[in-house]
């Protein structure tokens, strides 16, 4: 869906390839996405802030419970079109 929207499109699989791959080029934005438990995804979204101040972090929660506050945007849905909404305020297309 975000390269159909004109986004160039990096995948990551888990915490561990995310940081590798977040400090070999520059983004315009980072998608933590729901499937990983919220501690991972907290100590995820914390590494990011420091290792790649420059990319706006948009962090898909997986329920109403969870919070992942130092993501620069938080949303509350699976449906793309809607968290899409939250890539597009930080992030231009490519």
């Amino acid at each position: 869906m975000l390269e159909h929207e004109g986004y160039a499109v990096t995948s990551a699989l888990g915490n561990d390839q995310g940081m590798a791959v977040a400090t070999t080029a520059h983004f315009d934005v980072i998608v933590v996405g729901f499937c990983s438990d919220t501690q991972n995804r907290i100590q995820m979204v914390r590494w990011l802030k420091q290792n790649v101040p420059s990319s706006p972090i948009v962090a898909l929660l997986a329920n109403s419970l969870e919070s992942l506050p130092e993501a620069d945007f938080e949303t509350l849905s699976w449906n793309p079109s809607v968290w899409l909404t939250a890539v597009r305020t930080c992030a231009k297309p490519s």
